[in-house]
């Protein structure tokens, strides 16, 4: 098989799938030009030419992609090559439905949540497809050099809600502030898309503009994200607040402003790490490795959960219904329902050695038998009528 593997996301994945989709056989030209990603991703009359021109200059059987390319889609459509988009992002990225129902799409989202949303649009190209871990990449990382009880490595999602907020008419401010306050609150059901309406964004619009803000159009898609977005955050905050308040936390983020220190005094801050080497370092490091699930992925188990699981370490997430699905809870990983139950697990594990590396190396197991690459290339491939 020739493919044509199309880096324009950056995304983690894309050298994880070119190396095993080599090691599998599969001859790769990759081409590197995440410069697309700023673009507009529906219509650019110029990306379209430079595509078309590389899709002529190679006999590929295949694209492939790291999360959806529209106008990716569109130019494969036109050559008659299968494309293969694979989610890494929960939700995604796509303001609309373009170009997304060719029959030489076969689009793949590792959250079930997002496949029905949009067979519920009418697309029947899009299919399940959990994400992989390569254990063998993370074998090889030594950990930090000093153990830590509990780390947080990721973002705080500051959201641009309060932004927007503050230009919002008295009653919108109080109805995101409820909404908010209700989602914050209630963890088994995904609220926010059931209230933020097309209606409700149609009016804050107006609202915006009556007050000169016309450069600010948030669709419902954007309000949702960041009503999302703000939810996470504050769920960050909290855990990381409680737990730092009867045992040591380390966080490695880039989200490090003054206020959000002073709300947090007693976590230890630490620049962002690399993917590639110092995050692993850090999982191995760490006893305990929190993974709050960003509220907008409803159910799809996200890459940060199978790296800690992949370096050996013990997951601490909350209630994921995919990571529940695959996983056996409290032998392979462990979750939690409520802050409460978070700092009561956590402070358990610290202390219990011997029960925390048995788990650890339960889920190690787990995704290094039936989260592998292999498995998930040879599926979309068979899926896209490319082996059998």
């Amino acid at each position: 098989m020739n493919l044509l593997l199309y880096t324009w996301f950056n995304s983690y994945t894309d050298d994880d799938i070119d190396r095993n989709l080599r090691n599998a056989g599969v001859s790769v030209r990759r081409v590197v030009d995440v410069t697309a990603a700023s673009g507009d991703r529906y219509d650019n009359d110029a990306f379209s030419a430079k595509f078309e021109k590389l899709l002529g200059e190679g006999s590929f059987d295949c694209v492939m992609t790291t999360n959806v390319f529209p106008l990716i889609a569109r130019g494969c459509h036109k050559a008659g090559i299968p494309y293969i988009a694979w989610s890494y992002d929960s939700p995604p990225n796509l303001s609309s439905l373009e170009n997304l129902d060719y029959p030489t799409n076969y689009i793949f989202f590792f959250s079930k949540d997002d496949v029905q949303s949009y067979r519920n649009q009418g697309l029947t190209n899009v299919y399940h497809m959990p994400l992989a871990v390569d254990t063998s990449k993370w074998d090889a990382v030594k950990p930090a050099p000093e153990q830590m009880q509990v780390s947080l490595v990721g973002s705080l999602y500051h959201s641009t809600l309060p932004m927007l907020m503050s230009f919002m008419s008295d009653e919108q401010k109080e109805f995101f502030k409820k909404l908010s306050d209700i989602q914050f609150n209630t963890r088994d059901r995904y609220l926010l898309p059931e209230f933020i309406t097309d209606g409700i964004a149609d009016e804050i619009c107006r609202t915006f503009a009556a007050g000169g803000k016309t450069d600010l159009r948030p669709s419902r898609k954007q309000l949702i994200y960041s009503a999302a977005s703000y939810v996470t955050h504050l769920d960050r905050l909290l855990l990381l607040k409680l737990l730092s308040d009867k045992t040591e936390v380390d966080l490695y983020t880039a989200d490090n402003e003054k206020e959000v220190r002073e709300l947090l005094p007693s976590v230890k801050y630490h620049a962002p790490v690399s993917y590639a080497e110092g995050m692993p370092a850090v999982f191995k490091a760490s006893k305990v490795n929190l993974c709050p699930v960003f509220r907008g992925n409803v159910s799809g188990i996200p890459l940060r959960i199978l790296d800690v699981c992949g370096c050996g370490s013990l997951v601490m997430s909350s209630f994921c219904p995919e990571l529940a699905e695959c996983f056996e809870e409290d032998k392979e990983i462990v979750m939690y329902r409520s802050v409460g139950e978070a700092i009561e697990k956590t402070l358990f594990y610290i202390t219990h050695d011997d029960i925390r590396a048995r788990i650890a190396q339960a889920g190690y197991v787990k995704v290094k038998e039936r989260f592998t690459y292999s498995d998930r290339l040879q599926k979309m491939f068979e899926t896209a009528g490319l082996m059998t």
